[in-house]
């Protein structure tokens, strides 16, 4: 591809992200004004009145398609993932004659332009992204997918898809061979695109895909990105991603990512402005009055504690 291409962007969405998509959706118009580049959504179940109100972010450059569930029908619904995240893996069949695609997760805030994606040497791979930060506990699982230790493990929030490598090789078929066959996937699509693509992605810089461990989990960070890199990512993020847990998330009350304000102006220039903060009630309220310090870990209890009530 060339550099005055536009590269077309896509994301995933069930009916309670819509707001949230909504805002990452708001946020990449902000910066392709005029470059003419198509936003996909996927989904397989909104109604009409959102489906309308995605279009009225840019009528004309949003594409909204309602995907059969018959589609995934054969693939399993992961815990609290459901079945939406394995619509990403129809982008090469849904959109033949596109080349190159960007996919983003709903909780994603754009902060710049895609532009240098566009033409960006992939390596003969069909898939890049930024490696993830696997804290201790998670280690073990990365392992028994039957990774390398150490190995980079990708991120699945941000994938550059190289959809003519992608269907010369077969990708989606064997992803869902993989799939059905799996056992104790924890984060579904991710897990399935690591063990099909181990060894075979491009690496991308962190500032593509500044996830919350860049903040939050400085020196782990680090080691998988350099001081150099962790640095860059962190000062100038092209596209800010809150993966992890609701206390992550920027319509979360407790949330405390420092580009949460920043996301909630995007939120705030969408038909779904009004939409409430997620996690307001009396314990919350009260976690809020602590020293910002004990507050995830005070929620934690929180949540343990009502699961095992």
């Amino acid at each position: 591809m060339t550099g005055g291409e536009p590269l077309p962007v896509a994301f995933t969405v069930e009916r309670s992200y819509v707001p949230w998509v909504a805002a990452a959706i708001r946020s990449y118009l902000d910066h392709h004004l005029d470059d003419g580049s198509q936003v996909h959504v996927l989904h397989q179940g909104l109604d009409a009145d959102q489906e309308r109100g995605l279009d009225e972010l840019a009528p004309g450059r949003i594409v909204v398609h309602r995907v059969d569930r018959d589609a995934v029908a054969d693939l399993p619904a992961v815990g609290r993932f459901g079945t939406v995240v394995w619509l990403r893996f129809l982008l090469p069949a849904l959109l033949p004659e596109v080349p190159r695609i960007l996919y983003l997760d709903a909780d994603v805030l754009v902060m710049g332009s895609t532009h240098p994606l566009w033409s960006a040497d992939l390596g003969g791979c069909a898939l890049a992204a930024v490696p993830n930060v696997v804290g201790a506990d998670m280690r073990g699982h990365v392992e028994a997918l039957g990774l390398a230790p150490g190995a980079p493990f990708l991120n699945s929030g941000v994938l550059l898809m190289d959809l003519d490598r992608w269907r010369a090789d077969g990708a989606t078929a064997r992803l869902a061979g993989y799939v059905r066959d799996a056992e104790h996937l924890v984060w579904p699509d991710q897990d399935a695109l690591n063990v099909i693509f181990d060894g075979a992605w491009h690496r991308l810089h962190p500032r593509w895909n500044a996830q919350n461990t860049l903040w939050f989990w400085p020196q782990e960070a680090a080691e998988v990105f350099g001081a150099e890199a962790l640095a860059e990512a962190t000062s100038t993020p092209a596209i800010v991603h809150f993966e992890g847990p609701s206390l992550a998330k920027p319509w979360h009350v407790l949330c405390q990512h420092p580009y949460r304000d920043a996301w909630r102006a995007a939120l705030a220039r969408t038909p779904w402005a009004a939409t409430p903060r997620t996690g307001d009630h009396v314990a919350t309220r009260l976690i809020r009055l602590l020293p910002s310090r004990w507050r995830a870990s005070t929620y934690a209890r929180l949540v343990r504690s009502r699961a095992e009530s």
